[in-house]
């Protein structure tokens, strides 16, 4: 298992006049109004047709607590605690087969989902599958019918840990690292733009592009 990898995906409906993969409270909360965000926490496998989540949702506790209560497919629910506009709650939910199919379909073979995932307005899920490459290029050129994979990252999985940086262009990764072994990024700085773009060969305003683009992507994962 030493070519483990990972995926960060978005996975939706395969068509764009569809409204989402499938239906659930998990999907009306991420969509109703006063809901900024639902992360699924954890979720009980033993039954794939009324599975319970345990949900992190950033919005208020009135949106929640109507969601729920209007959904005709949830079977028991409990908001365990609501602070700071964060409501933490275990939902148990009537899954639509498609719910079913999508988590066996990620965890087979060398398959993990880890979590947490991130359920979209537009009803689709962004989530992170580990395994071996050949498994995960298998699991998303194949995914249940109604079903599409947008891959927003790669990237090797060692040591429990996800090697990110991997969404960086080659220049941007090369620039980041002349930049650095030239101190830059030292206190006080001991290089320039202009003497890192010597290093390069290529002009300054070039430098300083493609160390604003490595240094936000950097930021935005770290955050993310």
């Amino acid at each position: 298992m030493s070519d483990m990898q990972y995926a960060r995906v978005r996975i939706g409906a395969s068509e764009p006049s569809s409204q989402s993969v499938e239906e659930t409270p998990v999907t009306a909360l991420a969509a109703a109004d006063g809901v900024d965000g639902v992360h699924l926490l954890a979720g009980g496998v033993a039954d794939t047709d009324a599975p319970t989540y345990s949900l992190s949702i950033a919005g208020s506790e009135d949106a929640v607590r109507t969601t729920l209560e209007d959904d005709p497919t949830v079977l028991e629910w409990e908001i365990s605690s609501a602070e700071a506009g964060t409501v933490y709650a275990y939902v148990r939910f009537r899954a639509p087969p498609a719910v079913g199919a999508l988590r066996e379909h990620l965890t087979r073979d060398s398959l993990v989902v880890l979590l947490p995932a991130t359920f979209r307005p537009d009803g689709a899920v962004e989530l992170t599958v580990v395994g071996s490459q050949s498994d995960l290029s298998t699991a998303f050129d194949d995914l249940p019918e109604g079903m599409r994979a947008t891959v927003l990252e790669v990237g090797p999985y060692r040591g429990g840990r996800l090697h990110r940086g991997t969404g960086l262009t080659d220049h941007q990764r090369e620039t980041l690292r002349t930049a650095y072994e030239l101190g830059y990024y030292e206190t006080p700085s001991r290089a320039s733009h202009e003497e890192i773009a010597a290093e390069l060969d290529c002009a300054s305003s070039t430098v300083g592009e493609h160390l604003r683009k490595a240094e936000a992507r950097l930021v935005a994962e770290l955050f993310e």
